[in-house]
């Protein structure tokens, strides 16, 4: 004889499945920030957050242009320390940087 699975089995699964994914994404997050301050350095962190990093594809956020053009220059060398820094499966291919609104850091 088979069992049907009832809604609350659906739901059960549904809701374990987005957990796990929403952990995931979390975890990645707290490790490219992680990453990102370690690399950029006490002056530099403070002006500076990443946004995104997808594709290969990792999105800083600067303060002002003045650091858009810092971050410019140093883009080689920081992407090669973020890399050793970061423990994810996939390394950055690329650093994009772009003016917004940092955020005050939590830690």
């Amino acid at each position: 004889m088979i069992k049907k699975r009832g809604a609350e089995g659906i739901k059960d699964v549904v809701g374990s499945f987005l957990k796990k994914l929403e952990g995931g994404a979390a975890k990645k997050g707290n490790a490219v920030v992680e990453a990102w301050q370690s690399v950029a350095g006490d002056s530099a962190k403070d002006h500076s957050q990443p946004v995104s990093f997808r594709r290969g594809k990792l999105v800083i956020v600067v303060e002002n242009s003045v650091w858009l053009y810092k971050m410019t220059l140093e883009k080689r060398i920081l992407l090669k320390k973020f890399n050793e820094k970061y423990e994810g499966r996939k390394k950055a291919e690329e650093i994009r940087f772009r003016v917004g609104v940092v955020e005050e850091q939590m830690f």
